[in-house]
């Protein structure tokens, strides 16, 4: 079996052994309304876990997309509240801002050359700071509103008890894999990931390559934002904190390999459904916040860890097999 096939194999079986022991010893997990829920939760991290595998797949990193969902969610709510801009144009104007940041990612990445994880880390900070700039204020004190626009609402909506977001995190992963494995594109920003220096001599543009999926991953935040702010019904200032960790772990979980070159959507869904489950799970035994988190970060270092050694082991097969057939060869010569 191939290593890619193998690979989704396990992130598959992963996913169902753990949703089984959550079934098997809590109450309720396997019932239709806790499934579309937690296809519901997985689908906002899923969603910008595709932009992001596009990143990790070209070796790179970002550390910013929990802060571009906080800045963006809160313009939205910004312009409706204050501007009662109709909700087709707040919800472009508000994709068209985490396409914005996507650009500014991929520009000082590329083109100031600022190690990516530095770059992230410091526009994470810069739109954070975005957030409360488009606070919404009353008598200079901020303040948590609403949103009563029906528009923006009917994103958390759902059509014969799927939720909309749940349709458009699938559409998107298809899109997302389709663009990876059937186009120039995909080739390239695999060959970026595997090989720079390689990639750029048989003349590939690898810094176009890696804007542009800073680019990709800014809309996709964008997407992102619209529904959960329609879910939630409003916007906070912490909204986002912490999302980026999420959607790291699910790319990682999914077969993404940090050191580039590897990796797909199909295993990033499968990776953002394991982080689902994993918190639905938990939350059903009632248990601490202390004790809740003990647990979700050990599974999540346990994968982690299991596919750093799964990854050495394979490619030490790799060398041995390619070692082997050399000598093969030299032997017939």
């Amino acid at each position: 079996m191939r290593q890619e096939n193998m690979r989704r194999l396990i992130s598959v079986a992963s996913l169902v052994i753990l949703a089984l022991v959550f079934g098997f010893t809590s109450n309720g997990f396997f019932t239709a309304t806790n499934i579309l829920s937690i296809l519901r939760e997985c689908a906002i991290t899923g969603i910008i876990a595709i932009g992001v595998s596009f990143v990790i797949i070209t070796a790179g990193i970002d550390l910013s997309t929990g802060a571009i969902v906080g800045f963006v969610s809160m313009l939205c709510a910004n312009l409706l509240y204050n501007y009662a801009l109709p909700a087709g144009l707040v919800m472009f104007i508000s994709v068209l801002a985490g396409t914005v940041c996507g650009v500014l990612n991929g520009f000082v990445v590329t083109k100031l050359r600022v190690p990516e994880f530095i770059a992230t880390l410091s526009t994470q900070y810069l739109f954070r700071s975005l957030v409360f700039v488009f606070a919404i204020r009353e008598m200079g004190v901020i303040t948590n509103k609403k949103i009563t626009d029906p528009g923006i609402l009917i994103m958390g909506g759902s059509v014969n008890g799927v939720y909309l977001v749940t349709i458009t995190f699938f559409a998107l992963a298809v899109i997302g894999q389709v663009i990876l494995k059937k186009t120039k594109l995909g080739t390239y920003i695999y060959a970026t990931g595997a090989n720079r220096k390689s990639a750029d001599l048989s003349g590939i543009n690898t810094d176009n390559v890696r804007w542009a999926v800073f680019i990709i991953t800014g809309f996709l935040c964008g997407i992102a934002s619209i529904f959960e702010i329609g879910r939630i019904g409003s916007a906070t200032t912490d909204l986002g904190t912490g999302l980026e960790f999420e959607v790291i772990a699910a790319v990682v979980i999914g077969g993404c390999a940090f050191s580039g070159g590897r990796g797909d959507i199909f295993g990033t869904a499968v990776g953002a459904i394991f982080m689902a489950v994993l918190q639905n799970g938990i939350l059903k035994y009632n248990l601490p916040t202390a004790a809740q988190l003990i647990i979700k970060g050990v599974v999540i270092v346990a994968m982690i860890v299991f596919d750093s050694v799964y990854n050495q082991y394979m490619q030490k097969r790799i060398h041995q097999k390619a070692s082997e057939e050399a000598q093969a060869a030299g032997g017939e010569a």
